[in-house]
């Protein structure tokens, strides 16, 4: 049976789908430091070298990726930091078969959003969709690939710096929730009350470093006590 990401891609360039027509791989050298730090099959992939621990890993972007203490952070859960650059979904599933898939985890925390916007074209209705189908894609992939992992999926976070596109993440949040609640193993988190008043229409600013797009150590911090930690603990 053909890979379902080989299949994705196939049809991506069908459908005329942006985020499927190429593939930058420009991060190989941040993959390969992630399997470096992380070698599979040793003691440094489990909690104090038990054999049957499962780690859980965070697999996105560069808010993961610059998130330098999330080990230590999450330690209790034996947390993995398997960020790196401007991941994409697309980018997602690629490396996944390296950074992914051999570790086995328990639980996979993803972080994916506004990388998968750049470049998309339509109506905001039809630029969700099509965000959206690739998420579909993405997940049922992992699920596929990871029989006894549980899955959640972080909601876009919303950034000053990338204003532009919060409308289009909370119609994206609304519909990758809505996915979730109907697939076994995959639960929703909404981070968008960490960084945005819809009330007022304003930004945390405090919570972000100056380019206004990564979070600042406060923000890592309120995210891991405020949203990861409590979904974590319930999850165990």
């Amino acid at each position: 049976m053909a890979d379902i990401f080989e299949g994705l891609s196939t049809e991506g360039w069908k459908a005329g789908w942006e985020p499927g027509k190429e593939i930058f791989l420009g991060y190989e050298s941040e993959v390969e430091k992630i399997e470096q730090k992380y070698p599979v099959g040793t003691a440094e992939t489990v909690s104090a070298g038990s054999a049957s621990a499962a780690p859980t890993v965070f697999y996105g972007a560069s808010n993961f990726r610059m998130w330098k203490n999330l080990d230590k952070d999450l330690a209790q859960f034996w947390a993995q930091n398997h960020g790196f650059g401007g991941a994409t979904d697309v980018l997602l599933m690629h490396y996944a078969r390296r950074i992914l898939f051999p570790y086995r985890p328990g639980i996979v925390v993803v972080q994916s959003g506004s990388n998968d916007y750049m470049g998309l074209s339509g109506s905001l209705q039809q630029k969700a969709r099509t965000s959206l189908e690739l998420k579909k894609h993405m997940y049922r992939y992992f699920l596929s690939k990871l029989p006894d992992t549980r899955f959640i999926a972080l909601g876009a976070l919303l950034m000053p710096g990338f204003a532009q596109a919060t409308e289009l993440s909370l119609l994206i949040n609304e519909e990758l929730k809505g996915f979730c609640e109907q697939t076994e193993r995959l639960s929703y988190v909404d981070l968008a009350p960490l960084t945005y008043d819809a009330a007022s229409g304003t930004y945390r600013t405090e919570l972000f470093k100056s380019d206004g797009i990564h979070l600042s150590r406060d923000g890592q911090l309120a995210l891991c006590e405020q949203f990861i930690r409590p979904v974590l603990e319930s999850a165990g």
